[in-house]
């Protein structure tokens, strides 16, 4: 997944940020992402209290706080962890393609993978919103699929992507992600989030951007 703002050409300095789960009783701390995941279907994170979650991964609130510390914390987590699947998704989608197209269904898998962590994601921006340096610390995500796109693209032509290309894909990108986010925050209109129509606009918007100056 890749729909922050993080594709800026000189973005902010990082903030440390948690990395993904691992050693610190992965298997009960999975439970709770897992718990999280399924509530936050139906639920906004915000009407989630920790108590809730517990309850749905069967383990204690101690043992909530003892892996996360905080709510805060947990949503910061279950960020990384969509991010890193995001990424495993990215090269999915980039080692199936087999022209130009890939970029466009890297596209609709970012924006199907939105549209199932819905509820997080609206958490996230108006996390964000609060603390406009809450992002710096997933800015590493961003560049490094824009650099796996490029390889890629470079892999199928046959010739390496310019430094200007590269540009212009990291803006389109950015348009993309930034439109969805308003969306989502704002619902402004014409098209909502969950018409037929939204994402194939969207995608021509993309398309405009990434030609633009080529």
């Amino acid at each position: 997944m890749n729909t922050d703002s993080s594709l800026n050409v000189n973005p902010p300095p990082a903030k440390p940020r948690p990395a993904p789960l691992q050693g610190r009783s992965r298997l009960t701390a999975e439970r709770f992402l897992a718990a999280a995941l399924t509530l936050l279907e139906t639920r906004t994170f915000e009407a989630l209290s920790v108590a809730d979650i517990a309850r749905e991964a069967h383990r204690s609130v101690g043992a909530f706080y003892q892996r996360f510390g905080s709510k805060d914390e947990f949503l910061t987590v279950l960020l990384v962890e969509a991010f890193e699947r995001g990424q495993v998704e990215t090269a999915r989608v980039l080692a199936e393609g087999r022209d130009e197209g890939v970029i466009e269904a890297l596209l609709a898998e970012n924006f199907a993978a939105l549209m199932r962590i819905r509820n997080l994601w609206h958490a996230a921006l108006r996390r964000s919103a609060a603390d406009p340096a809450f992002w710096s610390q997933f800015h590493a995500y961003g560049p490094r699929n824009l650099q796996r796109i490029a390889a890629r693209l470079a892999e199928l032509r046959g010739a390496p992507v310019s430094n200007e290309e590269l540009r212009r894909l990291a803006i389109a990108m950015q348009v993309f992600n930034s439109v969805i986010n308003n969306q989502m925050m704002n619902t402004p209109g014409p098209l909502s989030l969950a018409s037929p129509e939204f994402l194939p606009s969207l995608v021509k918007v993309f398309r405009a951007v990434y030609a633009a100056g080529a």
